[in-house]
């Protein structure tokens, strides 16, 4: 396996998956944080006292630094592991597995409702008469016209 040179820590060199790090030679121990409140998945290295996280080192030494420094290093998918290439920069909380125009199962508008919905919009029919006929809130009407102005 191929290594690299940390960019900005002098003399720490990692492995492409990160399952390998090296401090001035000496080789460093990987492994899970101890909580007793959530379990995670993810790796963690001790050393200057401080703890770092395998996959932002990594993401760092083999994609290069983050470009927003409040970024943190993500998984395309969490059962390829801490490999640079299932690695990249993201906010907070973004989730590249998650679904975005899929309605949900407990919905009382149906995708084929959706579009007469948004026929009867640019119509210019109220919210609320159609909200009436599908037995809904405005407010879900609203939301539908929401999404439609976003299109």
């Amino acid at each position: 396996m191929a290594y690299r040179y940390h960019p900005e820590i002098e003399g720490l060199k990692l492995n492409e998956d990160g399952s390998e790090i090296l401090l001035n030679g000496e080789s460093l121990l990987v492994g899970k944080l101890k909580r007793t409140s959530r379990n995670s998945d993810m790796l963690y290295v001790y050393f200057r006292n401080r703890t770092y996280s395998v996959a932002k080192l990594v993401c760092e030494c083999w994609n290069g630094m983050s470009d927003n420094p409040r970024w943190y290093a993500t998984r395309k998918e969490k059962t390829k592991g801490f490999h640079y290439t299932n690695l990249f920069w993201a906010p907070c909380g973004t989730n590249p597995n998650a679904r975005n125009s899929k309605r949900s199962n407990t919905s009382k508008v149906t995708e084929v409702a959706v579009k007469i919905i948004e026929q009867r919009l640019k119509n210019g029919e109220t919210l609320k008469a159609i909200a009436r006929d599908y037995n809904t809130s405005d407010m879900s009407i609203s939301r539908i016209k929401k999404q439609m102005n976003k299109k």
